[in-house]
């Protein structure tokens, strides 16, 4: 064996030594971050041993004359090791292990540095930095490196006599010199919090594809996952939970090098906005989100970000408050929200609301109640303006108040007709509230409240600066005509207030009131400017805040050697965010596609705070490949005053190429199924996922293609990469987007090629192209606002290139009928038809059922628009009538009577049992009455609930007839009385106030009345009488006038 031969043998068992020592001193390390390796290390290190015993029993075999003239060579072996934990850009430098044992006047340290072409770039000599008191010499040679670069070091003492050599191919982290196209697993999770009470979540799961094409490499990430987001302001919460079924990251990178990266996410979920205010009240928006997309893109150091959510949901509120309750319930129609940045700046912001409600406030026996017919908000900027707003607040409703005072009964019924509220372009149009009660009881009159805009002009302010205004009208009144039930009746002076406020239509400004004109019943007039009236300032942009976070993480990029040994300890400080130190520790192997590779483990530790651990591929055309990866990253975010942790783990899955699978144990790939992902693919334009499953046991398909000629295409191929509409990469389901715009349907024959690089399999299946349903463009219903059994007018025009053969109204869903329409011209249909009592109250969608001349048929509410989107039809809106009273009856021991019969003085109390028949077609959540002198002693002005379930005077339970038993007693007057009945059904509606009051007749014909008593107290009733209109109806007005919504400074 010649002397050039003897130079590894000895390197070899120099480093094996020297690799059982780093071993040794990094074991602990090891073992806490990448514990799972503890199995293969044990494993590795009784091979070592095993092989030091066979290297050891070489060298006594060999002649000490043939190992390089050295009689101790072994143990003056050196070892070069990668130093470029200062990064290479700063120091590309290098450490020798062992030099004080190779160091003497002859020793020397050669380099040299070739391009990926082999043209030397330089070269030279080296004296290494050392310590007498270290073994280690470090060198930092004076050149910079490339991709493909190649680096060769030697120490030696002559031409012929090298202590240790090492050559250093150069590539980037993760990235094999050589073209190549893998895939992986991958799961992370990013979690942000901030001192803002924000909180951020976002989980993935799914596989990976990377492409090296020379100095081009594309990498994608495709998968599922979930993003929540929390945050609270101390005002309001706002709680986002979105299931991501599709999560897409795409990144372009020339050399290392950053040039795109794009991140896009599909999904649905829920958004709750939490209000709670300082008496507990809390008001709840749950929205259902539909569709959400949400995309990232960094395009050459611009980051850019596009959100969509779009859904339905819910109004919720309630509260109480000793004997206050307020109970809101509403549905959201339509939420939308878009908003486009880039570079910080807001491009596009679009906001979206629509929902209708009812609220009802309960304070003891006051009610109010206000639907909302139409609750909008909608706002969109573009590019820094403001281009189009509008906000409208619609309804009606109605209030009730009672009160009782030493036998006084006040009963307040009113309406609130109008209830509209209104902003254009940042701008008050409307605003108008209407309110008009009637004063029953012991005391006749009324009451009511006019708000509304009457003219518009100029006017100026208190430093006489003129200003466009609105010129509100506040104008209230009351009166009491008459007290009855006690001897007297009373014409009392009215009350009436006149007030017009001239106030700025801008919504956005402050203190908007320039002027108060109070004008007195006598036609005074008084003037009040406040100061510092208007308030000027710009409307608030929206708001760039990103939905994903603040920070944009991208894996650490840096140069690394192809092939690294124990010890090598690299910066990877390329990236914009992470800079990692990593250290080689170990050596193992792992098997892919049934192949066993070397691997080197490795630990790092990221200078913002974390650590990773992996194993990289170290022979062979992959050599330079991470295998597998665990990363735990965490940042302190100055800016937000929050934390933010990164954790993932990677594994190589598959090599798609260079194909480590020769043609010889190659296994032709086979055919599975063609399928449909949305289940089918319609003609006249209909849009579908084509999918070709596959089988391949080697996982080294190259290719599907298909031959789609019947529907318009041609041959196409088919990808399974995550793209034009692959769900997962490289699960062998290779996918294509296709439409077919003919009108042929039902089975194709259809032919596929299927590849794996060293065979091709063709088979022949069946497409089944399914005949698209009629659509319906337009629909108009005349009128839309009725109740249940008026009659509707309807005409919608309906497409179908296979011609309509039939359309319907299909009511049956909601207890109806089905309505047939004719075709009047072309493409139009008109007809009528009657709305069954089965509609729920509010806007309902009315469904069309069409068939064409092919027989295909559709039952839907939906407008198909141009391009191909739907939208919901315009909705009846149903009117709600309250329940409705009928056939109030009295009986008396089983026996129907006219009256209530009064006990004479000194015997027991009589029961009688009154009765009322309560229909709605919604259902009936609960009957009450108001008693007034029947009640019991004090309870007067409650309302009690009567009963439908057979107990407590009830007959038959659940046949609509409500009972309550009431006991007369000795002291009750006699004489006609009011008592007052009301039903309220489902949806909270009540009986109308004027069809409430029922006539009842108390008797005694054998005892004497006691009305006198009444005329004894009228002082006092005056009194209680006078307190408490001036409390209700206060307080009716400040409920109505705080409505306004208006800020006031």
């Amino acid at each position: 064996m010649g002397h050039g031969e003897t130079v590894p043998i000895n390197a070899n068992l120099n480093e094996m030594v020297l690799n059982m020592r780093i071993k040794n001193t990094s074991n602990c390390n090891t073992q806490f971050i990448n514990g799972l390796n503890t199995e293969q290390s044990i494993v590795g290190n009784m091979n070592r041993r095993s092989t030091l015993i066979v290297v050891g029993m070489l060298l006594l075999m060999i002649p000490l004359s043939t190992i390089s003239g050295q009689t101790n060579n072994d143990e003056t072996e050196c070892n070069i090791i990668v130093d470029w934990s200062n990064g290479t850009s700063s120091e590309h430098a290098y450490v020798i292990n062992n030099w004080d044992l190779v160091n003497d006047s002859q020793t020397e340290v050669h380099w040299s540095h070739e391009n990926q072409s082999g043209q030397i770039l330089e070269n030279g000599t080296i004296y290494p930095s050392w310590n007498e008191n270290n073994t280690e010499a470090r060198i930092i040679l004076p050149t910079n490196i490339d991709l493909g670069d190649s680096i060769s070091i030697d120490v030696k003492a002559s031409e012929n006599e090298i202590f240790c050599s090492r050559t250093i191919d150069i590539t980037y982290w993760n990235q094999p010199i050589n073209d190549h196209e893998i895939t992986r697993t991958t799961t992370w999770m990013l979690e942000q919090t901030g001192g803002d009470g924000q909180e951020y979540e976002l989980e993935f799961t799914g596989r990976g594809w990377q492409l090296r094409n020379g100095n081009q490499l594309e990498s994608n990430e495709l998968g599922s996952g979930n993003l929540s987001i929390i945050s609270d302001d101390g005002e309001t919460r706002i709680e986002t939970e979105i299931n991501l079924d599709r999560v897409w990251l795409n990144e372009s990178m020339t050399g290392i090098e950053l040039e795109q990266q794009e991140f896009e996410m599909f999904g649905n979920g829920s958004m709750f906005f939490i209000v709670q205010d300082e008496v507990g009240t809390e008001t709840v928006a749950e929205i259902n989100i539909s569709d959400s997309y949400i995309t990232r893109t960094i395009a050459n150091g611009v980051p850019s970000e596009q959100v969509r959510l779009e859904g339905t949901g819910n109004l919720l509120s309630n509260g109480t408050n000793d004997d206050e309750s307020i109970d809101l319930n509403g549905e959201v129609s339509v939420f939308l929200y878009e908003l486009h940045t880039e570079n910080g700046e807001v491009l596009l912001s679009n906001y979206l609301l629509e929902a209708y409600a009812e609220m009802v406030l309960i304070d003891g026996n006051n009610r109010f109640t206000l639907d909302l017919d139409e609750f909008i908000i909608h706002e969109t900027w573009e590019n820094g303006e403001q281009i189009d707003q509008l906000n409208r607040i619609k309804g009606d409703g109605t209030f009730d108040f009672a009160e009782s005072e030493d036998g006084a009964t006040i009963i307040v019924n009113g309406t609130v007709p109008v209830f509209w509220l209104e902003s254009q372009n940042g701008m008050t149009t409307v605003n108008t509230i209407l309110m008009d009660g009637d004063i029953s009881g012991d005391v006749t009159g009324e009451i009511g409240l006019v708000v509304e805009i009457v003219e518009t002009g100029q006017q100026q302010n208190h430093t006489g600066q003129s200003f466009d205004v609105n010129v509100i009208k506040n104008e209230n009144w009351l009166n009491i005509s008459q007290i009855t039930g006690i001897g007297s009746n009373f014409d009392l002076e009215a009350e009436h207030n006149l007030t017009f406020e001239y106030q700025v239509p801008e919504e956005h400004w402050l203190n908007r009131t320039v002027r108060y004109k109070y004008v007195e019943d006598s036609g005074e007039i008084n003037d009040e400017y406040p100061e510092r009236s208007p308030i000027v300032i710009d409307p608030s942009e929206p708001s760039n805040e990103s939905i994903l976070g603040s920070v944009n993480i991208s894996r650490e990029l840096g140069f690394a050697p192809s092939s690294m040994q124990i010890g090598d300890s690299l910066m990877l400080d390329h990236g914009d965010t992470l800079k990692l130190e990593i250290i080689a520790t170990d050596s193992g192997s792992i098997t892919r596609d049934g192949h066993e590779m070397d691997v080197i483990h490795w630990n790092g530790t990221y200078t913002n705070g974390g650590f990773a651990s992996g194993k990289i591929i170290n022979e062979g055309i992959l050599a330079g490949l991470i295998a597998e990866v665990s990363r735990s990253i965490e940042l302190e975010i100055d800016d937000l005053d929050g934390e933010l942790q990164f954790i993932e783990i990677q594994s190589l899955e598959r090599v798609i190429s260079p194909s480590i699978v020769t043609e010889a144990e190659n296994t032709p790939p086979s055919f599975v199924e063609l399928r449909i992902r949305e289940g089918v693919l319609t003609t006249e334009g209909g849009e579908a996922h084509l999918e070709v499953v596959v089988e391949d046991v080697d996982w080294n398909m190259q290719s599907v293609e298909v031959d789609l000629t019947s529907i318009g295409y041609g041959i196409v191929s088919f990808n399974d990469v995550g793209i034009d509409g692959d769900s997962t990469v490289h699960d062998d389901v290779w996918t294509s987007q296709v439409s077919h715009l003919g009108i042929n349907h039902g089975n194709e024959e259809i032919n596929i090629t299927i590849s794996d690089g060293w065979s091709t399999t063709q088979v022949t299946t069946s497409l089944i192209l399914t005949n698209l349903a009629p659509r319906m463009t337009s629909l108009n219903l005349d009128p839309n606002t009725v109740s249940r059994g008026d009659s509707v007018e309807i005409t919608t025009n309906v497409v179908d290139a296979h011609g309509v053969s039939s359309v319907f109204v299909d009511l049956t869903g909601s207890g109806g009928q089905r309505f047939a329409l004719s075709q009047e011209m072309g493409e139009q249909w008109f007809g009528s038809f009657i709305v069954p009592d089965g509609f729920s109250p509010g806007p309902q969608l009315i469904a069309i059922e069409m068939t064409d001349n092919e027989g295909a048929m559709r039952l839907t509410s939906l407008i198909w628009q141009p391009d191909g989107t739907t939208i919901e039809s315009d909705r009846i809106t149903i009117l709600n009538d309250g329940p409705i009273l009928s056939n109030l009856t009295i009986s008396r021991q089983g026996n129907l009577v006219d009256d209530f019969l009064v006990p004479n003085l000194g015997e027991e109390d009589i029961p009688h049992v009154i009765s009322i028949e309560v229909y709605d077609p919604d259902g009936i959540s609960v009957v009450q009455v108001q008693l007034g002198i029947l009640a019991e002693i004090g309870n007067s002005d409650d309302w009690v609930p009567m009963n439908d379930d057979g107990t407590g005077g009830d007959m038959v339970a659940d046949d609509g007839i409500y009972s309550l038993t009431i006991q007369t007693r000795s002291t009750m007057p006699t004489g006609s009385t009011e008592i007052e009945l009301r039903g309220i059904d489902n949806y909270l509606e009540s009986t109308p106030g004027n069809e409430r009051g029922f006539t009842v007749t108390l008797s005694d014909e054998f005892s004497e009345g006691i009305g006198s008593e009444w005329a004894d107290s009228t002082a006092l009733i005056l009194i209680a009488v006078g307190i408490f209109l001036f409390l209700s109806v206060l307080g009716g007005i400040i409920v109505l006038k705080n409505a306004n919504f208006d800020e006031e400074y």
